[in-house]
């Protein structure tokens, strides 16, 4: 298995980023994965493919916070993008012997990489699956994601495109995910998500991005080398971005 690793510190609009992670799942090639590690700029809420978000979140109220709005092509449930490091794992959808599996064992890599860090997180055995419906996608862990102390710290949602499997989610460095239920009318969430900052202190982007990249290769197994994205796929994601990611419509699906 030959992986690609892609570290895009800089950070770009949600839209593309949604866009490129799909375009990845859709170029994929045969015996290849991509472990993709990247910021946002501004910040933004993502919202789960089949949340409803129409009549919940207020545009105006985003607009004024400095704040985007977009839409995953993954399910779950609104997460604040803004103090963290987000993943995307691309896939053959059989390489780990399903999906269900494979979320196991891509947060296994995620916590291998925590560790790296001395935070001490693990994979939850525990929790419940909430409806897409249920509020913010940090309140309560699911089983198989990976908490700290009992809280979820990383937040993650998977999605099949073609024959491969596309697993991205949140890994919170510090702060909190208070403004997702104040833009829909609400107040903040009492039992706020772990932070990386609580467990080992301050962690820089970089620093954190770094130990992530070589938990998974360690849990994943296979040959690394960093790479960025191919002609093909940025040729892709731009008709994806324009089409889909960056539209009213499917922003505003329901």
């Amino acid at each position: 298995m030959r992986w690609r690793l892609m570290v895009e510190a800089e950070g770009r609009r949600g839209s593309w980023h949604m866009a490129l992670d799909h375009a990845l799942a859709e170029c994929l090639q045969p015996g290849t994965g991509v472990f993709r590690l990247y910021a946002w700029s501004p910040h933004a809420v993502s919202f789960g493919r089949n949340e409803p978000a129409l009549g919940v979140y207020d545009p105006a109220s985003a607009a004024g916070a400095g704040v985007d709005y977009v839409r995953r092509p993954t399910g779950g449930r609104a997460v604040l993008h803004a103090w963290e490091v987000t993943y995307c794992a691309v896939f053959g959808a059989r390489v780990f012997g399903g999906a269900r599996e494979a979320y196991v064992r891509v947060n296994q890599g995620l916590v291998a990489g925590l560790a790296e860090l001395g935070c001490p997180a693990q994979v939850s055995h525990s929790g419940s699956v909430l409806p897409p419906d249920a509020g913010p996608c940090f309140q309560v862990p699911a089983p198989g994601e990976v908490v700290l102390n009992g809280r979820k710290l990383v937040g993650s949602a998977q999605v099949r495109i073609g024959d491969a499997i596309l697993q991205h989610g949140s890994v919170i460095l510090r702060g909190d995910q208070g403004l997702v239920a104040r833009l829909a009318g609400g107040e903040d969430d009492p039992s706020p998500p772990a932070t990386l900052e609580e467990a080992v202190g301050a962690v820089g982007w970089s620093e954190a991005a770094a130990s992530l990249a070589a938990g998974m290769a360690l849990a994943l197994g296979g040959a690394w080398n960093e790479g960025g994205a191919t002609p093909a796929e940025q040729s892709r994601a731009r008709d994806l971005e324009t089409d889909r990611y960056a539209t009213h419509a499917w922003t505003w699906r329901r």
